[in-house]
């Protein structure tokens, strides 16, 4: 990394040729190209008008000739009249000769030009039509000037005619009326071959055809018959007249070539003119195209010419912005190289510039961002390595656990203090490089041989060979009841790694874990034994109390039942007492007398100690209360006189004093206090690990022996109970544990007492429904309820209860047990009763702890409930309070610890 950043230090941009130099190089060449190119397309749209004048001037040839083919054509139109009139037939020939070549000529005109097909496709179809009018009309001519000499040739022998009838009338007679016929009809002769009239001239034959037959007729009346020299004159008039070749067949002949010579003459200048037209629309159609062409080649060289202007203009301008591009390129380089060198010279802060862009410089500057982030990543790796070195030393100097490292070969690389001390090996044989084999003798002779895993033994080698391909945990015991733990992991290069770790704390509170839970569910199995206990001593109770009523007073026999009676009761007390060891530690204050509630368990106490330690008391606090939870105020002293009792295994006295105290600070207030005084004559407690002795878990027992809650549990109990607990001890010389619990004034009586004996709590005959699943508890109770003078009806579940309560509508009381051993309890049955009865008072009873029954069948504090086992008395009074209040309390009905 330091070569690289001094090779940067030291590049300097110019190489043979600066970047910028070389840019600005191919700028010029490229601005150089574009003119060139500009010029040579000026050049060759210069060569595009002058190829289009070209064709120009090849393209007027074409035009000649269609002009040419015009004008022709339009002498066909003129030449036609001349022909029509033509009054020689060798004029005629010769022009008929003219027509033909001039009609040759158009045609061979009209195939030079391939054009014509597309532009005047009708030309070549009028020329025909043209040529066959012109060929008809000289023939027509040729006639007509046949017919013309034999008009003539008629009139001649007319004018021969006249001048004969004139030469022999004057001869003979000129008044002849024949002859004034003859003439007549000679002059109509006459008339005919100058008549153009078709019609006119039919009447002018059908009138000489008359004057001839009338003639005749006259001259057959006529005296004087006609001359012998007039008869050839009367046959040629019969010839001129009447023959097959008359003067009126001639002249009609020659009306008709005239009528159809003047419709060939307007056929052909129709046809001339329809030929102008083409060859016009042809011609005008060549020149527009010509024109248009022109004028697109025009169009298109001046826009050629506009548009390289143009080109070289934006090429001029792409120049200029190429060369202020490469300014900014070359100034971004610039920029760029002088972070660069600044970076090697070890400046690593400075923002690197034209990182924003989406070039090649951009990618450069983002790629040099990288470069430094990376190189200065590097350098804080590298700090951080070091950094982490040093902590990681520090870490494997200063870990709670032990570690070693060995090689590939078992040879010993590294290890810390604490794998010295844990192992317990000398520290001053240990040396880098040291085999395995060597460091196992330099341990005690216990955690040589004591390789296991979960209490299974393990092979030493074995161990050993696998902890260089797997992790491997195993223990080792060492002398004091230590435990190591060994976890060793596999290295990638070979060898391995262990992290010793003592055990010993942790086993130790594993174990009281253990305990504890053994305490838990024994603690849940003295519950249900108690519960089953409540009920036998339920019947035992009322069989008892029924027994002694029926015993005569003095008797022996009255005695008995009122030893077994006593006896019931203690059996009571031990199974209250076994109920509040079951509970969790869940207070329920209630206001206490100390001195009573010791007296009332020093049985108890007696029986947990043993035989050979003397219980003690010392009761000096008659009459003072206080707030505590009295079920687990007697937990806490029986608690604390077993650990007494445990302190004296060869026996000794423990001791309950209470005493009281006025006017004492506790927990920042001045108030009374109501001491309680344990202490024994045992072993005592040092004074290292006094202070410990309220620490959950903790305990000097062995394992098995006890849990190491029993104190915490005290501790806790008090410090809720807001007051404050003391400890002193010394060894031999027995512990003093001291609780100080704070008094409250008793203003009222208790509330919560049996109702005043003077209070009748007999029945009236009242009719009262017992609900209860165990036949024997049923049946003291129906006789105990008789006895106090009710009506009863038992049942066994609560279908029946129900069933029971839909047939008789005198029930007064309903009373049921709560666990009844079906789907539907007796507080389920107490709620179904209320909705359907709300005023039918229901009395629930049990032989579990109130606190039980409400987490296991939801019992409310509205419920009134009687705690079992109950005597006759607490019987009838909370029968007679729940037919008489049926919302008051119960109160004290029973013993709170066990209902």
């Amino acid at each position: 990394m330091l070569t690289l950043l001094k090779r940067l230090r030291h590049y300097h941009p110019l190489r043979g040729m600066q970047a910028r130099a070389r840019l600005m190089l191919a700028f010029t060449i490229l601005a150089g190209s574009t003119m060139a190119l500009a010029m040579v397309g000026w050049i060759g749209l210069n060569n595009t008008a002058t190829a289009l004048n070209e064709f120009e001037r090849q393209a007027l040839p074409d035009i000649s000739r269609s002009l040419a083919l015009a004008e022709r054509t339009a002498n066909l139109a003129a030449v036609a009249p001349y022909v029509a009139n033509t009054s020689s037939p060798s004029m005629l020939q010769s022009l008929s000769n003219t027509l033909e070549e001039k009609i040759h000529i158009v045609l061979t005109m009209a195939k030079d030009i391939p054009e014509l097909d597309n532009a005047a496709p009708q030309l070549p179809a009028l020329l025909e039509r043209l040529e066959k009018t012109v060929t008809e009309l000289i023939s027509l001519t040729r006639q007509h000037l046949l017919l013309r000499e034999d008009i003539r040739q008629v009139e001649y022998r007319l004018t021969l005619l006249k001048e004969r009838i004139k030469e022999k009338s004057l001869a003979s007679n000129p008044n002849n009326r024949q002859v004034l016929s003859l003439l007549f009809m000679l002059d109509q002769l006459n008339s005919a071959t100058q008549q153009s009239d078709m019609d006119r001239l039919s009447l002018l034959q059908q009138s000489f055809s008359d004057a001839l037959d009338a003639f005749g007729a006259q001259d057959t009346l006529n005296a004087s018959p006609l001359p012998s020299q007039m008869a050839p004159i009367l046959s040629e008039f019969q010839a001129l007249g009447l023959g097959g070749r008359n003067v009126y067949s001639v002249r009609r002949d020659q009306l008709i070539l005239q009528q159809r010579r003047a419709f060939l003459l307007a056929s052909t200048r129709a046809v001339s003119d329809q030929l102008s037209g083409e060859v016009k629309l042809f011609v005008d159609n060549v020149q527009q195209q010509i024109t248009a062409q022109s004028d697109q080649v025009g169009n298109a060289v001046n826009s050629g010419k506009t548009s390289i202007l143009l080109f070289a203009l934006l090429c001029f301008t792409a120049t200029l912005g190429g060369i202020w591009v490469v300014r900014e390129l070359t100034g971004h380089l610039g920029r760029v190289t002088k972070v660069m060198t600044r970076l090697a010279a070890g400046e690593k802060q400075l923002p690197t510039p034209a990182v924003e862009r989406r070039d090649e410089i951009g990618e450069l500057a983002r790629a040099f961002e990288v470069f430094r982030e990376n190189a200065v990543e590097i350098d804080r790796i590298s700090q951080n390595l070091k950094e982490q070195s040093r902590l990681l030393e520090t870490i494997f100097e200063n870990i709670n656990d032990g570690l070693s490292v060995f090689d590939e070969n078992n040879r010993l690389i590294a290890w810390n203090p604490q794998y010295v001390s844990i192992l317990e090996l000398p520290a001053n044989q240990l040396k880098p490089g040291m085999p395995i084999e060597s460091i196992h003798p330099l341990l005690s002779q216990e955690a040589q041989d004591s390789w296991a895993l979960d209490g299974m033994a393990l092979d030493r080698d074995e161990v050993n060979q696998l902890r260089k391909q797997r992790t491997q945990r195993f223990e080792r015991h060492f002398p004091g009841g230590r435990v190591v733990e060994f976890r060793s992991n596999p290295m990638p290069d070979g060898g391995f790694v262990t992290l010793y770790s003592d055990l010993t704390e942790r086993k130790t509170i594993e174990a009281q874990l253990r305990q504890s839970q053994k305490m838990e569910v024994l603690g849940q199995l003295t519950g249900g034994v108690a519960h089953d206990f409540n009920n036998l001593l339920a019947a035992i109770f009322g069989n008892l109390q029924l027994l002694e009523d029926s015993l005569p007073a003095g008797g022996k026999q009255l005695r008995y039942a009122q030893r077994a009676l006593s006896a019931a009761e203690r059996g009571k007390s031990l199974t209250q007492r076994l109920l509040a060891f079951s509970r969790k530690q869940l207070l329920q204050p209630e206001t206490t007398e100390v001195d009573g509630l010791i007296e009332g368990m020093l049985d108890l106490m007696e029986y947990s100690v043993g035989e050979q330690t003397e219980i003690q008391l010392d009761l000096q606090a008659a009459d003072w209360w206080v707030s505590v939870d009295p079920s687990q105020l007697e937990n806490a002293l029986l608690n604390l006189a077993i650990n007494s009792s445990a302190a004296m295994p060869n026996g000794g006295s423990v001791s309950f004093k209470t005493r009281q105290l006025t006017d004492q600070l506790l927990n920042g207030r001045r108030c009374d206090l109501l001491a309680i005084t344990v202490s024994d004559t045992g072993c005592g407690i040092p004074q290292s690990i006094l202070r410990r002795v309220f620490e959950p878990f903790f305990t000097t027992k062995e394992i098995g022996e006890g849990s190491g809650l029993g104190l915490s549990m005290v501790y806790g109990f008090v410090k809720q109970s807001n007051g404050d607990i003391h400890i002193t001890s010394a060894e031999g010389k027995g512990t003093q544990i001291e609780i100080w619990l704070p008094r409250v004034i008793e203003t009222t009586t208790q509330a919560n007492s049996t109702l005043s004996t003077q209070e009748n709590t007999k029945g009236s005959g009242q009719h009262v429904l017992l609900v209860e699943d165990d036949a024997q508890v049923a049946q003291t109770a129906e006789a105990l309820l008789e006895s106090l003078g009710y009506q009863v009806t038992v049942v066994n579940h609560a279908v029946g209860a129900m069933d029971a309560l839909d047939k008789a509508n005198d029930v007064a009381l309903v009373l049921t047990d709560i666990n009844l051993g079906s789907a539907v309890n007796g507080v389920q049955l107490s709620d179904m009763i209320n909705e359907r009865w709300s005023a039918l008072p229901v009395l629930l009873t049990s032989g579990l702890h109130k606190q039980q029954l409400k987490q296991r069948y939801g019992l409310l504090d509205s419920h009134a409930l009687l705690a079992k086992p109950y005597t006759r008395d607490e019987l009838a009074v909370a029968v007679h309070r729940r037919l008489n209040h049926p919302t008051a309390s119960l109160g004290g009905q029973g013993n709170d610890a066990s209902g």
